[in-house]
């Protein structure tokens, strides 16, 4: 018995008033509910009515061939052939990818691909996932399942249909999934009463690192952005996404599911899409370099692989993308400050100080676009080699050289703290000549 019916019950005498379970079931915008034609809806969006333990729900099955074409990539092309490239894109799923083809017999994990359509994206409770898609691979083809809310007061048989869909799944894939779709998911299942499904699941999201990888792209990394640049997709005829929760409503209000048909369609593309995308960066992590675009995406790929700890991919990663003629200055530079920071962290100082040398040699390119990192990497590489000439070779009158050079960059860039740390360094080395001076000069008296 809770407070509120001790209270009621001291107040009023005699026993507490039974405690009512509370279900969630707002006005659908129905006078009556059963006005609607559930046989009608999945006649219509070709789906059909399953049961579950809270009623019925319907659901849409679609199954694309494995010789089907999404743009330039064939379906069959899009399963995940190695989940272990997955650990380097995302190292939280090391500990899943490191032993699971030895756990389980080198059977393939059963991977889904989850992409839901809401009423909004404020979040909160009262927003709702009024479509579930669902992808995964069958013998080669990509199959599609797709669980629609058909009213309200059916989101507990929805929820439950999909908790036992995922009941079998070893990893799922998402984009954008672990801020807004699971959550999203979970905070459904808990406004219910029920068990979160997806709690325990391994979750790889593949907005991450498509952000290290494309972030360069200047149109952005949305997934209809990178379904065109990788692969040519063009949509025709696409709802837009703002315009989504309205042709839901318009269906809750009217029972008539054809506004309905392009937002499935819309859904159905973009889980083709992001198992596409995810084949392609786990393709890129494997083949390395020879799969490259270009030497921005070369540099991405070097990072994650040093991320991921594959510190000689990295390095022929960074190789790459300097050898690329058509390479931005700003890549390049780049690209050479993290091979002589791996080949300074593994005491190969002698190469490192050679790679230095070559950030110095740089040039600010007479036309196009100015590097933004090129003066900061040159400070960075000016220090180093002082630091390698003073401590390493011993060669003070360089190192004095390299020192004035940086503090005339350190004073013509405003940076005070730098140009008093170098002040410091001048003197130490000034010191450090003037005794080396003294024994010469004996010998010379001698």
């Amino acid at each position: 018995m809770d407070l509120s019916s001790r209270l009621r019950a001291i107040v009023k005498g005699g026993p507490p008033a039974p405690t009512r379970e509370l279900t969630y079931e707002p006005d659908d915008g129905y006078r009556n509910a059963a006005a609607l034609d559930l046989d009608r809806v999945a006649s219509t969006l070709g789906g059909r009515r399953i049961d579950t333990r809270f009623g019925e729900c319907l659901v849409v099955d679609r199954r694309y061939e494995s010789d089907r074409w999404h743009g330039g990539i064939r379906i069959g092309d899009c399963e995940l052939a190695d989940v272990a490239a997955l650990a380097v894109l995302d190292p939280a799923l090391a500990p899943m990818t490191s032993d699971w083809a030895a756990a389980h017999g080198g059977r393939a994990p059963r991977t889904i691909f989850i992409d839901l359509e809401t009423t909004g994206l404020s979040g909160g409770a009262g927003m709702v996932a009024f479509l579930v898609g669902c992808g995964y691979f069958d013998l080669g083809a990509f199959q599609v399942r797709q669980f629609l809310l058909t009213s309200h007061s059916k989101e507990r048989a929805l929820l439950a249909a999909c908790a036992d869909f995922f009941a079998d799944a070893d990893l799922i894939v998402t984009y954008n999934g672990k801020t807004f779709d699971v959550p999203v998911m979970e905070t459904r299942w808990l406004f219910h009463r029920m068990e979160p499904s997806l709690e325990e699941v391994p979750h790889f999201d593949m907005l991450h690192p498509a952000r290290r990888l494309w972030r360069h792209d200047e149109n952005g990394c949305r997934l209809s952005t990178l379904e065109r640049a990788l692969f040519d997709v063009r949509r025709i005829g696409d709802v837009p996404g703002l315009e989504i929760p309205s042709r839901f409503f318009r269906f809750v209000r009217s029972g008539d599911p054809c506004p309905l048909e392009a937002v499935l369609e819309h859904n159905r593309i973009d889980l083709v899409s992001l198992a596409a995308v995810t084949a392609h960066a786990a393709q890129l992590v494997r083949e390395g370099t020879p799969r490259c675009r270009d030497a921005a995406e070369a540099l991405a790929l070097g990072k994650m692989y040093e991320r991921a700890g594959y510190a000689d991919r990295a390095v022929g990663c960074f190789a790459h993308a300097v050898a690329d003629a058509r390479a931005h200055i700003d890549v390049k530079a780049e690209a050479l400050y993290l091979t002589a920071r791996r080949l300074r962290r593994d005491r190969r100082f002698a190469e490192a100080a050679a790679v230095w040398r070559t950030i110095l040699d740089l040039r600010q390119p007479r036309f196009g676009k100015r590097s933004e990192l090129l003066g900061p990497l040159r400070q960075v590489a000016v220090e180093a080699l002082a630091v390698h000439h003073e401590h390493r070779e011993r060669d003070y009158t360089g190192a004095r050289e390299l020192a004035l050079m940086l503090l005339e960059e350190a004073a013509q860039a405003n940076l005070r703290p730098k140009a008093d740390a170098t002040r410091h360094r001048l003197a130490r080395l000034e010191r450090k000549l003037s005794t080396r001076a003294v024994p010469l000069l004996d010998q010379l008296g001698r």
